[in-house]
């Protein structure tokens, strides 16, 4: 069993579907400390790496644990999560007819081994319909998102071409998670 130090529900949901059996422990972190004036997967990791040291400080002995982290990059812009409506709707603008990638870190712990990976999904979209995004706005599903995207709600519904996988993409690369359990 492995223990995700995350309060990320989609990590959790993510697991729970591809049968990996874990208990999940949340842990929020605040990863606007991190600079982004770095290259977006140096960002990522060490997003992860801060919260893993936290993490681990404040809990001793745990064995088995999954940290992860994901940064939407749009225009070479590392986009966070929302801090308003307002900030959303500006990142969804950005990403509307463009090109948005996804890039998530993660650092598996385990007793023989650590494992640190990144991952990137590229989607192009399509246009946004105005009134459409309002309303996903207006539903607050892109609360805690990063860059208010959400491949399985909104935007995949404006997916032109995707590079990569759904599941990196909503914020755990569990194919190579899987590789090494």
């Amino acid at each position: 069993m492995i223990i995700l130090a995350s309060s990320s529900q989609t990590r959790a949901k993510i697991l729970q579907e591809y049968n990996i059996e874990f208990k999940q422990i949340s842990f929020d972190f605040d990863e606007s400390m991190i600079s982004r004036d770095l290259q977006p997967h140096t960002y990522v990791l060490n997003v992860v790496k801060t919260k893993k040291d936290q993490f681990l400080s404040a809990h001793k002995g745990l064995k088995n644990l999954l940290f992860a982290d994901s940064c939407v990059v749009c225009n070479g812009r590392i986009l966070g999560k929302a801090t308003d409506e307002q900030n959303a709707i500006q990142m969804l603008e950005m990403q509307s007819g463009n090109c948005a990638s996804v890039v998530t870190a993660m650092t598996y712990l385990s007793e023989k081994f650590e494992l640190i990976s990144t991952s990137e999904t590229i989607y192009k979209f399509k246009q946004f319909d105005r009134q459409d995004m309002l309303e996903y706005i207006k539903s607050k599903e892109y609360i805690g998102k990063a860059g208010a995207m959400m491949v399985e709600g909104f935007n995949k519904k404006y997916i032109l071409t995707q590079n990569g996988t759904t599941d990196n993409a909503r914020g755990l690369n569990v194919s190579i998670l899987k590789a090494f359990l």
